[in-house]
């Protein structure tokens, strides 16, 4: 399984009673999978300290589900390059001036000095070259991108906590792997390939920037040697996308032998846009892709839902449409604790905070700690069809699973 980042933001957070009946707030991090929870991406962009800050006495004491309180092993930073993508000159959002120096002194105080014993993977400053860029605006994010890259390598080996990652922009393949023959010489040996997003659904598009061009009439065979990935690989070092993070994007993930990725999409998904995902019934060979092993439950279009009210507290019934037809240990704690806003519609009774209704943080972000139960079993299933196409004689496992290596 490729190691994914929850990318999170000082937004993704619950709130809770405590057994003083005081309302607290908790990073969402303490209920999802543990295999999810123990890493998470972060961004200088942010407050990051809810997500360090998880106690063991966080949590609705009258929940029969206890949060889990779970040791990172593993934390992503970035420098915050999104929120400065329209910006000549690179600034943080929380203020100053964006270069090697400063990112290291922000990654020192707010991350090294808490003294844990975990892998510290810190990027190097990157200035997002978008899709459309003119070549001038390109050229001077490359410099500035690959100057940093330069200094901060140094930086970095300051402390044995940290891998730096150097960051791959571009507008074609060809300026990627450029990028990336300059950054693997420079030393590093993990490279992220960023800007990405903006194309994510014209899959032929990303995967052309990252592996090379391949023939529109027939399955991928092969990464190119001298395109981006082709280079990391073929020099032994480490891969992530940033913000590829649907599970189809995991399948692709997985046949690339990508090594890491993250994404926000828990969090736009479930609380943005209202959305849980549901465990499919389609089996391997059925599927061409990975949407096909799950669907998406849009809250607003549940057909019926209704309120029960009685003895002070509210629960509530759905039509078929809206049932969940499995549990996992993150919905237990939703379906067993309090909602906590004064303004929920579905108060002023006291009532459970179900992901599948709407009205404050609990309900909203509670889809999201749900959705991470759903992508981990996903994260499994896809990793079980790409096994299992290694070896079987089904065309369409092979075609659409099986692992893709670099060109001899």
């Amino acid at each position: 399984m490729a190691n994914f980042y929850p990318a999170l933001a000082h937004t993704d957070n619950i709130g809770f009673f405590d057994s003083d009946g005081r309302r607290r707030t908790m990073s969402i991090r303490g209920l999802m999978p543990e295999s999810i929870s123990h890493r998470f991406l972060t961004s200088l962009s942010f407050d990051e300290e809810i997500h360090y800050a998880i106690a063991p006495d966080d949590g609705d004491p009258e929940s029969g589900q206890k949060v889990m309180v779970t040791e990172p092993t593993s934390i992503f930073v970035d420098c915050g390059a999104f929120h400065y993508k329209d910006e000549r000159v690179p600034r943080f959002k929380m203020g100053g001036f964006a270069n090697a120096i400063t990112s290291f002194e922000q990654y020192s105080r707010r991350h090294l000095s808490r003294g844990l014993e975990c892998e510290y993977l810190l990027c190097s400053p990157d200035h997002i070259i978008p899709p459309g860029c003119d070549d001038e605006t390109a050229l001077a994010r490359r410099e500035f991108t690959l100057a940093n890259a330069s200094v901060f390598i140094d930086l970095a080996k300051t402390d044995d906590r940290v891998t730096p990652v150097g960051v791959v922009h571009g507008r074609t393949m060809e300026e990627r792997s450029e990028m990336t023959g300059i950054l693997l010489d420079m030393g590093y040996d993990y490279i992220a390939f960023g800007g990405l997003v903006p194309l994510s659904r014209d899959q032929g598009k990303v995967l052309s920037q990252l592996a090379g061009p391949s023939d529109p009439n027939s399955p991928r065979s092969s990464i190119i040697r001298g395109s981006p990935l082709g280079l990391a690989k073929s020099a032994g070092a480490k891969t992530h996308l940033f913000g590829l993070n649907s599970p189809d994007w995991y399948r692709w993930i997985k046949r690339l032998g990508v090594d890491s990725f993250d994404g926000s999409k828990l969090s736009t998904e479930g609380a943005v846009n209202g959305i849980i995902w549901v465990k499919g019934d389609k089996k391997s060979g059925e599927l061409t892709d990975a949407k096909g092993i799950y669907r998406r439950m849009m809250v607003k279009k549940i057909g019926k839902r209704e309120a029960i009210r009685g003895d002070g507290t509210t629960t509530f019934q759905f039509s078929e449409d809206g049932i969940l037809h499995s549990s996992n240990p993150g919905l237990d704690y939703l379906m067993t604790s309090r909602c906590t806003s004064p303004k929920c519609p579905h108060g002023p009774e006291v009532h459970c905070c179900d992901p599948r209704v709407t009205g404050s943080t609990e309900h909203n972000m509670g889809r999201a700690i749900h959705n991470s139960w759903i992508f981990e079993w996903m994260m499994s299933e896809i990793d079980g069809i790409c096994e299992e196409a290694k070896s079987s004689e089904d065309g369409n496992l092979r075609e659409n699973w099986s692992p893709i290596e670099v060109e001899a």
